[in-house]
């Protein structure tokens, strides 16, 4: 068998043979990067909704839920699964003030969306710290955002709506104690302009004075 093998070797002509595998070598990895780059081209095409709390920039103790596209592409047929019900409006900065509200029955989340453009978004009121977290718990929601591109059903995505992150946040301070900072530091800001830069601005007219009338001396 061995001879047989070494025959055959010695009668292939290698100079042909060597260009022949390079070229199906070339055109199988050529193949794989076109594939490669195909699919890595529509997945940075694709659409992607997610669902995320924040806390409103303007009312910072009131959280909302954002529905964003945050995809290249438009996104269509948008509906969304919970892991349990979502309390709709609970309000209360601190548990002990909130009260147990009825569930979401309302609404983009609840109805779903036609279509969302790249980047474009739904927000909605959702309540506060205290009322958050009495109504639903520490634990995270998890809500499952399904959507569609061209009619075509695409890879759903998980998003965990989380309240307790902002536990310590600007978005679970009552406004008194919020108050109460800013009037600290507007003291603090008093104290140090009548004890400290007042004085330093004193002593510098007093400077200027006193350079003047020795200028009015030296001119007589």
């Amino acid at each position: 068998m061995l001879d047989v093998i070494v025959s055959f070797s010695k009668s292939i002509d290698w100079g042909t043979w060597i260009p022949a595998i390079a070229t199906v070598a070339l055109a199988v990895l050529t193949f794989i990067y076109v594939r490669l780059t195909k699919g890595i081209l529509q997945n940075q095409s694709n659409p992607c909704v997610i669902v995320s709390v924040i806390h409103d920039e303007e009312r910072p103790t009131i959280l909302q839920l954002v529905i964003k596209n945050v995809g290249t592409s438009l996104v269509q047929d948008i509906t969304f699964d919970f892991s349990k019900p979502i309390p709709a409006r609970a309000w209360g900065i601190v548990e002990k003030d909130a009260k147990i509200v009825e569930p979401m029955i309302s609404g983009p989340l609840i109805e779903g969306i036609p279509a969302l453009g790249p980047g474009e978004q739904r927000q909605i009121d959702w309540g506060q710290y205290g009322g958050l977290t009495k109504n639903l718990g520490m634990e995270p929601v998890i809500v499952r955002c399904k959507f569609k591109k061209n009619g075509k059903a695409m890879p759903p995505m998980e998003c965990k709506l989380d309240v307790k992150s902002f536990e310590g946040t600007v978005a679970a301070e009552r406004p008194s104690a919020k108050v109460a900072k800013e009037l600290e530091k507007i003291s603090k800001d008093l104290h140090n302009l009548v004890t400290g830069f007042y004085k330093l601005k004193i002593e510098m007219l007093e400077d200027q004075g006193s350079k003047s009338e020795k200028d009015k001396g030296s001119e007589t």
